[in-house]
């Protein structure tokens, strides 16, 4: 099936609004000006008729008579205007009569009006109608002046000539009504449907792969202009990802490629003889394996706690008496580093997944010991803080500089990057500890100052969070 544009759509539909509303107009138009022509014609008829009763009791003589030659003038004249005039005396004779004058003049005027109304009016119901008035002179009724006449009231030429004439005009308003709404459609659809237009082909681009493709403002339609922010944003969402994507593609590539290396020139030392396949070696080679299968390890479980689909168990525990425990597991560490480690804080309590809890705490730790030279401090403190529970983990080791703090949560980032795997480790301690705790809806947030150490804090709800 063919698809429509929007254009096309919008002009449709702004053209059948417009033919709906002119068919509306006209309607009512034609409706209110034929019920006040017809009533201007009922009017007109009236005041002729009264009229024509004055000027021919005017005609009546002094000396008792009327005057037929005068009523002959007139009542030839009445006829032109479509009426029939007759006239009687107080006894019932009759004086003049328009029919008995002029039979045959009279029925064609009364054709010729039937006719006029048939065509404006195909239903009209009319006929001869007559009106009686009384000759009143001096005071005296002389006679009854009576006028016949097409009724309940007609056309003449001159009225059906107007009604054609307004009718006409009324089509030629309405064809260039239309032809301006057309015109002004076509333009109102083709400024309404650009912006969604440019919002097709910038997404087109994005999808393609440019990224960096972005929409310019749209005037004030709130809609469009929310459309036009969510599309640059996706814009913006996608193009970071993908720079994510390509340095991660980057950092495993590196990260990888050293352990490897020494896989292979190991082995093929022993291959070629160069050296011994004694304990030694091998037991470099199952280092490396081993540094490679705890990266693989991290970046899968990085991968599950950055997912939507993560399931926490969580449970109700107190927070300080797991800081004491994991803490004691990392005391024989510093010990031999020469790190002095404290815990400290009174009973906290969460709820939360303490075996993920208790790894973002274990993380927190070996960075600290990494970074710690021998003779520091390493102190760990729970507590509450408003409707959050909060535990700190303090250092005096080397610090971060204020340039790498914002990306130490980031994989693979290692602030100083001549820090070997013994000393950086693999870069993702700390975006996981980060994903847990978002996961729980909290966070890990850092301070610190070079050369005076630094301090990570787990900020965690203190109520049930909705997974």
């Amino acid at each position: 099936m063919k698809q429509v544009t929007m254009r096309v759509k919008l002009t449709f539909a702004f053209l059948m609004t417009v033919l709906f509303s002119l068919a509306l107009v006209g309607l009512f138009a034609n409706l209110f000006l034929g019920r006040q022509f017809e009533r201007y014609t009922r009017d007109k008829l009236q005041n002729t008729i009264e009229s024509t009763v004055s000027q021919v009791t005017a005609l009546y003589a002094r000396d008792g008579r009327w005057e037929m030659a005068s009523l002959d003038e007139a009542g030839m004249n009445l006829l032109t205007d479509g009426l029939i005039l007759r006239i009687e005396d107080t006894a019932g004779t009759v004086v003049w009569d328009a029919q008995a004058h002029n039979n045959g003049m009279c029925m064609r005027i009364l054709e010729n009006m039937a006719q006029n109304m048939q065509s404006y009016q195909a239903n009209f119901q009319g006929g001869y109608e007559e009106q009686s008035f009384p000759a009143v002179v001096g005071g005296l009724t002389v006679g009854t002046i009576t006028v016949g006449y097409y009724g309940p009231y007609y056309y003449s030429d001159a009225d059906l000539q107007f009604l054609q004439t307004l009718n006409s005009l009324l089509l030629v308003a309405g064809a260039i009504a239309l032809l301006a709404c057309v015109l002004l459609g076509a333009y109102l659809a083709r400024r309404l449907s650009k912006p969604i237009t440019d919002v097709i082909s910038a997404a087109g681009k994005i999808a393609g792969g440019d990224y960096g493709e972005r929409l310019a403002p749209t005037g004030n339609t709130a809609e469009l202009s929310a459309l036009s922010h969510a599309v640059n944003s996706l814009a913006d969402s996608l193009e970071q990802q993908e720079a994510l994507r390509r340095r991660l593609t980057a950092d495993v590539a590196h990260e990888l490629r050293t352990p490897l290396t020494t896989l292979q020139s190991t082995v093929e030392a022993m291959l070629d003889g160069v050296w011994e396949p004694n304990e030694q070696h091998l037991s470099s080679c199952r280092e490396e394996i081993l540094r490679l299968t705890k990266m693989v390890d991290e970046l899968g479980a990085l991968a599950r706690y950055e997912s939507d689909t993560l399931t926490l168990n969580c449970e109700s525990f107190d927070l300080a008496q797991l800081a004491r425990q994991t803490a004691q597991n990392c005391e024989s560490a510093a010990q031999k580093k020469g790190v002095s480690l404290t815990v400290s804080g009174e009973e906290t309590r969460v709820y939360a997944d303490r075996d993920k809890i208790g790894q973002v705490l274990m993380n927190l730790l070996h960075n600290a010991l990494k970074f710690t030279p021998a003779g520091g401090t390493i102190s760990v403190e729970t507590g509450m803080q408003s409707d959050t529970a909060i535990l700190r983990v303090r250092d005096t080791g080397c610090g971060i500089a204020p340039e790498d703090l914002p990306f130490i949560f980031e994989r693979f980032y290692r602030a100083d990057p001549s820090r070997t795997r013994e000393t950086g480790g693999s870069g993702i301690g700390l975006a996981i500890a980060q994903a847990i705790a978002k996961a729980h809806g909290g966070e890990v947030q850092a301070q610190s100052s070079v050369g005076a150490g630094s301090t990570f804090t787990l900020v965690l709800p203190n109520h049930p969070h909705s997974l």
